[in-house]
């Protein structure tokens, strides 16, 4: 049992830590550059709006990665792209398609809306593509952890949660150290 608790204890110690570097990681790439948080050339999108809905929700991240090539995009393929219009990304699925090569354009539509987008998006504009990827309500948390009090908070509570690990595990080795002492000295009177 007590051999249980020592490995569990371990494994929560060693997915704590994880977490807060993966926190840590993930602000501190959105801070520095600005933009949407990427690791490994993964980014992490966050849903503002119902229209890909029942896919994702507003509220949740979806992770995407970077087009290289959107002439192999296909018709059902999601992809993030840049409006012309005012510059921003919009997610939505590919519903049709028109021209071949640099020419390809892609006619989308949120799953949620009742019409397709108006204008066609160029493969210049298309800028990742959804990987299947969606973590509900952490768009919530990302959106929280962009604000001064969001980084302190997200940055303080896992080197909270370590500190009383770290204390706990310290205690439980003096106590066992103890322990094992006065059954030597137990054993010596003996």
């Amino acid at each position: 049992m007590k051999k249980w608790m020592k490995m569990s204890g371990s494994i929560l110690y060693v997915v704590v830590f994880t977490v807060m570097i993966a926190c840590i990681i993930v602000v501190l790439s959105s801070r520095t550059t600005g933009g949407d948080p990427q690791i490994f050339g993964y980014q992490f999108k966050q849903v503002l709006s119902g229209s890909m809905e029942p896919e994702f929700s507003t509220g949740s991240l979806i992770v995407v990665k970077e087009v290289t090539s959107p002439e192999a995009l296909k018709k059902g393929d999601i992809i993030t792209f840049q409006t012309k219009q005012d510059q921003s990304y919009v997610t939505h699925r590919i519903v049709g398609m028109k021209g071949k090569g640099p020419n390809k354009a892609f006619e989308t539509k949120g799953d949620h809306n009742m019409y397709q987008d108006g204008t066609l998006v160029k493969a210049d504009q298309v800028a990742a593509q959804y990987t299947g990827v969606t973590i509900p309500y952490a768009g919530k948390l990302l959106s929280y952890a962009g604000t001064s009090a969001g980084t302190a908070l997200l940055l303080i509570i896992p080197g909270v949660m370590l500190l009383v690990y770290s204390t706990l595990h310290f205690v439980g080795a003096a106590k066992h150290r103890r322990h094992t002492a006065d059954l030597h000295m137990s054993e010596e009177q003996a």
